[in-house]
């Protein structure tokens, strides 16, 4: 199951089960509503034992769908499972990963206040 909030300029995803092939459509679906709304997302694993090639393809389009519209997408909780998927893959440097959501949602608004400070410094010139 895929359980989306959104606070201010976040998102916050909740991941509750595998994620794998049945999961993925739905993260996938969650993910493009939200990083196309949202500069920041995090994605809470606490929930989510496993990940398989389908999930991780998933989180990875994700990350650069963000990443090319100026936003951020961080993890949090991933499991010594996902971990280490993440590392063997080596993407495991690519996601900021955070032990709590509440940290991840600060560092998230801390990134896209700077990243928007930033553009409108630019733009005004």
């Amino acid at each position: 199951m895929i359980e989306l909030t959104t606070t201010g300029d976040s998102a916050l995803i909740r991941v509750h089960g595998n994620l794998d092939a049945t999961t993925a459509p739905d993260l996938r679906d969650a993910l493009c509503w939200a990083v196309d709304r949202h500069p920041g997302v995090v994605v809470d694993l606490a929930g989510s034992p496993r990940v398989d090639p389908a999930g991780l393809g998933v989180l990875i389009r994700a990350h650069g769908r963000a990443k090319h519209r100026g936003g951020v997408l961080c993890l949090v909780a991933p499991s010594r499972f996902v971990l280490t998927v993440l590392h063997t893959m080596h993407v495991d440097g690519v996601f900021p990963i955070f032990d709590e959501c509440m940290t991840a949602l600060r560092w998230v608004r801390a990134e896209t206040s700077a990243s928007a400070a930033g553009a409108s410094v630019l733009n005004s010139r």
